[in-house]
């Protein structure tokens, strides 16, 4: 009878763990804890994607078949849009300033952002950023995301590289992202340290999808850890 309470409770206390892995619950792009450097996407509107004018979304998608393909525009999902006009650029702590590829002016830009899927039927999102008309806000949005063929390691994976880091471990994985990094120029898993009573940081490492070559350990001030605007 013992040994089958102790049996009991091993599964449950596996199954607890288990439960509460941060490969459970991935973050995406739309919910990054970290600012993306290019635009404050933190501070952007949730925009309804069907309140955007039908000839916006038919430019936007004649943009994205040019860039991309045809198969590739009709697997994408909308998951979320932002925007981001002169009002609320104003009122910024420190506006930017928007140009597109021509280095014009522009007050009112869309972030619409695209849920995809790896092989593996990993999700991926990833964000365009496109003119009040439906053209692109710069070329080349698309780099590093169309026509991946190389096998993404999984999240398990990824937390045993972050933990066995000799330099700085995560050693209590927090929130867990997957995302195009700009400035490396490839897809990241992205691990916070989880939240503790002392110290005023959280530990972030980051992680090469493909290679699992560590690109970054970085520390960011507590509170800055939801960019959602929901």
């Amino acid at each position: 009878m013992k040994s089958i309470i102790t049996a009991l409770l091993f599964c449950l206390a596996a199954s607890l763990a288990y439960a509460q892995s941060p490969c459970d619950k991935i973050k995406y792009l739309d919910k990054l804890a970290m600012a993306p450097s290019e635009l404050p996407v933190q501070d952007f509107k949730l925009f309804d994607y069907n309140q955007i004018p039908d000839s916006v979304k038919a430019r936007l998608q004649s943009e994205v078949i040019k860039e991309t393909s045809a198969a590739f525009f009709k697997e994408l999902k909308v998951k979320t849009v932002k925007y981001l006009d002169s009002t609320i650029n104003a009122a910024l702590f420190t506006p930017v300033v928007i140009t597109d590829k021509d280095e014009n002016p522009v007050d009112f830009v869309y972030a619409i952002f695209y849920e995809m899927q790896f092989k593996g039927n990993i999700p991926f999102v990833f964000k365009v950023e496109i003119k009040q008309n439906g053209e692109l806000l710069r070329p080349a949005q698309f780099e590093g995301i169309v026509n991946q063929k190389k096998k993404i390691i999984p999240c398990a994976k990824a937390l045993s590289i972050a933990a066995t880091d000799k330099e700085a471990p995560i050693t209590k994985p927090g929130d867990m992202y997957i995302y195009y990094n700009q400035t490396f120029r490839t897809i990241v898993w992205q691990i916070m340290e989880a939240d503790n009573i002392t110290g005023d940081s959280h530990h972030v490492t980051v992680i090469d999808v493909f290679t699992g070559d560590i690109l970054e350990r970085n520390e960011f001030l507590k509170g800055m850890t939801n960019f959602d605007n929901e």
